[in-house]
């Protein structure tokens, strides 16, 4: 993968106990570490950021990719706070366009319905499932179906069991846009550029190409904002 939104795979050698890889280096940690320090994010950060983790799942779905485990913890940051999408230890490279994989994998709070299910086959929309989860738990803060119990929280992804807490501030259109992705059908699903044409990211005049290092501790400037 050759992306400006996806880690670089530099290198590897070898010793006679270990392999070693060498990753571009991505200096501000993790966006499930924003979380942790921010709560949640404005949501021109997350017009900021969700815009690029989408050009890498069209890069890697354009190459037959299926990443596979996308989550807030596989998006990490460089020193630009530009978004870099990795750890594809589950990713699938399909041989055909329409091949299904049948392999239940992925992260608890982001899998997708069908992968549960297993018997039809999963294919592309579950990283454009896990994109409406990670565009939720950026805006809210956790993830839509999280619960203490995996079983509990597989229960509520089948029947598509969330809300949106009234005390978390949120755009009609945000909420438009998740409700549109999180669906049992995956075929119902929008495609990258049905996202991109949303009003979700035509709310102002332009989205931040890249957002302050500042904004890892705290929320944009108002100068800042007023720029968009």
């Amino acid at each position: 993968m050759h992306h400006p939104n996806i880690v670089q795979f530099e290198n590897f050698f070898e010793d006679d106990e270990n392999v070693y890889i060498i990753m571009e280096l991505c200096s501000n940690s993790t966006l499930n570490e924003q979380i942790k320090r921010r709560k949640r994010l404005t949501e021109l950060e997350v017009q900021c950021f969700a815009s690029q983790i989408l050009q890498a799942i069209r890069y890697m779905h354009q190459h037959r990719v299926i990443h596979r485990d996308l989550k807030l913890g596989n998006l990490f940051l460089n020193d630009k706070m530009q978004v870099k999408c990795g750890d594809f230890g589950l990713a699938a490279k399909l041989d055909f366009q329409d091949e299904k994989r049948r392999t239940v994998c992925g992260t608890p709070n982001y899998i997708a319905p069908e992968v549960l299910e297993s018997k039809q086959g999963h294919s592309y929309e579950v990283d454009i499932w896990s994109f409406g989860v990670i565009l939720y738990a950026m805006i809210i803060g956790k993830p839509p179906f999280e619960t203490q119990e995996i079983k509990l929280t597989y229960k509520r992804i089948k029947a598509i069991d969330y809300s949106f807490p009234e005390t978390a501030p949120i755009s009609d259109e945000a909420k438009d846009l998740i409700t549109k992705i999180l669906v049992l059908d995956p075929s119902r699903r929008p495609t990258i550029d049905e996202i991109l044409d949303h009003p979700f990211f035509h709310m102002g005049n332009k989205i931040p190409r890249l957002l302050p290092p500042s904004t890892l501790a705290c929320p944009p400037s108002e100068a800042f904002m007023n720029q968009f």
